[in-house]
């Protein structure tokens, strides 16, 4: 199944734009001289209107729409106004703001008894979440969402939730369970209503079922998406299906239906003046007319359209596609010097990417600076409000005071006097003191809003280097050409991992795979992730070797050499490896480890393979070669590779490690199921066991079936 298949769902409740200026400039105008009750509803028409369109528009009047909540002390509008400002950091794709801003729309609107706003706070946070990969997250807020609509009895809200759930369950490739909700949300559209309601669910059902290799039911369930999108006229969703389709013909080796259904895909792109859908629809046709019905004057022709596109959507990826399509070309029809070339800019657009992560550590540290100097200020205002507090009490004790003594004695009146006159210059000092105040509250509000501008950059600069990471490590088609029963559990403790998994399937029979944990984690650990995932293609994928211990001890050599490290003891970055050669024409697998071990589990019982006790960097005993060891493999051998994350993290009852030992005994009682719920069990193991404790390390664990 490729990647292109698209999954669609509504981002938000209120998604629709209009182009109506008079409309708009009429609210404008009107919220200008209206009373507050009046203006918060032309904002928040104004954000709905304004919504995807113009999104400075969106932050302004979610502003208005708070400052006016907390003048009039309504946590309904206090809530939608925090709404509506999460509403623009997701559209930004300031991840980190727009959670911060959904929970606290959440929280007051759920105070207020506001569900509406509770319940869209609940659906945005989970479709971000699916966004950022984070599914357990994105499951938990649908399902709070969903149960307010429920309360609310509204069921179109309940079933577009149900879809968008299903969609995070196709993300995790459980099918069963998007199936599921997909025919839950079916049944509660009511279709008499409102035409064109199903066209999602069915084109989801559609993506289900291709991934589970029912093309014919795939197929007619995107025509039926079609068919609902006909009545909306909604292109974008028509076009979707039609690149679905494409692709399905494709799987099914049916080349005239998939063309027909990409030119059809190319005309509403054509139509509509969407370059990128007209970028992917000639992609395709590039694609199928280089492998699957050879024509080396289309393809060249479908080349040169992308050629021509490219300058004009000005986006890496695009031309990073380009060019790997032209350098494949090339090398199919013998050009090879110019494949090379074109390869080799395919790379080089993939190494440029990577260096935008050079800048964050800086920034990183600058924030946390800002961030401490601003919590310094407000406690020293905090201080300075409550000696104000203390001075005015002090003040009305005076005038009383003075006040009684009038009323007695002519001596008394004359103290009062006395004091009254140094309450009043106490006064002053107070009014003074009081500007003093303001001056340094503004001071730090603006502080605090250029940290937050700050934070929002170098979170989602953190983001964007997760995605190069998550590019970069071996997909899903190497795997399956391993073995087509495995799974990876792959959890980083800070957005960014310091383990990678690498492999690669030789032409000689064999495959070579490693799973590596680099010294530390987030961001200086991602940077040794990519170092180690280069060295592994450099010396297997063009250098061809395939000996476990020759490539460890290559791997160590380069890694000295790149970061300085011969003749240096002080410096100790590394990484330790597991690196396995399976040799499919004897069924033999070659093991060779750095500080880690090999798993092999057969019939329920478990041998281990020890590496050698050093790692892939600077080591004390420089001479020592890392060594190999060999195991005859058999059908229905579980392959195991982890790294120390799973084994070192504290949790349990007692807040204890879970240790190796354990670690073993559940492989082995996962061992007869399915690989699809032994991740999901060992996922599962590793949250009951973490409950409120922080992880510690990057989390990596690989499963191989010999089948």
């Amino acid at each position: 199944m490729k990647n292109g298949l698209l999954i669609v769902i509504f981002l938000f409740s209120l998604s629709s734009f209009s182009q109506d200026k008079r409309k708009i400039d009429s609210l404008i105008k009107v919220s200008e001289t209206a009373d507050d009750s009046v203006k918060l509803k032309c904002y928040h028409l104004l954000c709905a209107l304004y919504q995807g369109n113009n999104n400075d528009k969106v932050i302004e009047y979610g502003r208005k729409t708070l400052s006016l909540g907390i003048k009039s002390k309504s946590e309904k509008h206090i809530s939608s106004g925090y709404l509506k400002i999460g509403n623009y950091h997701y559209l930004e794709n300031n991840f980190d703001s727009a959670i911060f801003y959904y929970n606290r729309a959440a929280v007051v609107a759920k105070s207020a008894g506001v569900l509406q706003t509770e319940a869209s706070a609940h659906q945005n946070l989970g479709l971000m979440y699916a966004d950022m990969a984070e599914f357990t997250k994105a499951i938990n807020e649908m399902i709070l969402a969903q149960k307010i609509h429920e309360q609310l009895k509204d069921n179109n809200e309940n079933a577009n939730i149900k879809n968008a759930i299903a969609v995070v369950y196709i993300n995790q490739k459980n099918y069963t369970q998007a199936e599921n909700y997909i025919k839950q949300a079916i049944a509660l559209m009511d279709t008499t209503k409102q035409k064109g309601l199903l066209g999602y669910p069915f084109l989801n059902l559609g993506i289900v079922y291709e991934n589970k290799s029912q093309f014919k039911l795939a197929a007619a369930y995107y025509k039926k998406a079609l068919r609902e999108f006909g009545q909306t006229g909604d292109l974008s969703g028509a076009s979707n299906c039609y690149n679905n389709l494409y692709q399905s013909f494709i799987n099914q080796n049916k080349i005239d239906s998939a063309i027909y259904f990409n030119t059809k895909l190319k005309e509403i792109a054509k139509s509509t003046k969407n370059r990128r859908n007209e970028f992917i629809a000639n992609l395709n046709f590039e694609g199928l007319y280089q492998r699957f019905k050879p024509n080396a004057v289309l393809a060249k022709c479908y080349l040169d359209s992308l050629q021509t596109a490219i300058s004009e959507l000005n986006m890496p990826e695009y031309a990073s596609v380009f060019y790997q399509e032209k350098g494949t070309y090339n090398l199919n029809y013998g050009n090879k010097d110019t494949g090379y070339y074109f390869i080799d800019k395919f790379l080089n657009i993939k190494d440029s990417i990577v260096s935008l992560e050079n800048t964050m550590v800086t920034n990183e540290l600058q924030t946390k600076y800002e961030t401490e100097k601003k919590d310094l200020l407000i406690k020293q205002t905090n201080s300075e409000l409550n000696l104000e507090e203390e001075k005015n009490k002090r003040k009305t004790i005076i005038i009383w005071l003075g006040t009684a003594a009038f009323v007695g004695t002519l001596f008394f009146l004359i103290i009062a006097f006395v004091n009254y006159r140094k309450a009043k210059k106490a006064n002053l000092i107070i009014k003074n003191q009081n500007l003093v105040l303001e001056l340094q509250k503004k001071e730090v509000e603006d502080q605090k809003h250029i940290i937050e501008e700050k934070q929002n950059e170098i979170i989602s600069s953190i983001n964007y280097a997760q995605r190069i990471q998550s590019a970069v490590l071996t997909g899903d088609e190497v795997w399956k050409k391993i073995s087509k029963e495995y799974f990876i559990v792959f959890q980083p403790r800070d957005i960014v991992s310091g383990d990678f998994y690498w492999a690669h399937v030789l032409s000689n029979g064999r495959a070579v795979f490693a799973l590596a944990d680099c010294t530390g984690h987030g961001v200086p650990g991602g940077f040794m992730s990519m170092l180690g995932n280069s060295f592994l293609n450099e010396l297997v994928v063009e250098n061809k070797l395939f000996k476990a211990d020759e490539i460890l001890n290559r791997l160590r050599d380069k890694v000295i050499a790149a970061l300085f490290q011969k003749g240096q003891t002080q410096q100790k970055d590394g990484m330790d490896m597991m690196l396995c050669v399976w040799n499919k024409m004897d069924n033999t697998l070659e093991f060779a480890g750095a500080n880690n071990t090999l798993y092999i589990v057969r019939d329920k019982q478990i041998t281990e393979y020890k590496g050698d006790k050093m790692p892939i960097g600077s080591y004390l005993e420089e001479n020592k070669k890392f060594t190999a060891q060999k195991v005859a493999l058999q059908t229905n051998d579980l392959i195991y590779l982890s790294t120390d994350g799973f084994a070192d993290q504290f949790g349990g009852d007692k807040g204890k490690k879970f240790k190796s030992k354990q670690l073993e005994e559940l492989l082995v009682e996962i061992s007869t199921l399915t690989i699809e719920e032994q991740k999901q069990k060992l996922a599962t193991s590793f949250a009951q066991w973490k409950k409120n404790f922080e992880q510690t390390d990057d989390v990596s664990l690989l499963g191989i079936k010999v089948v």
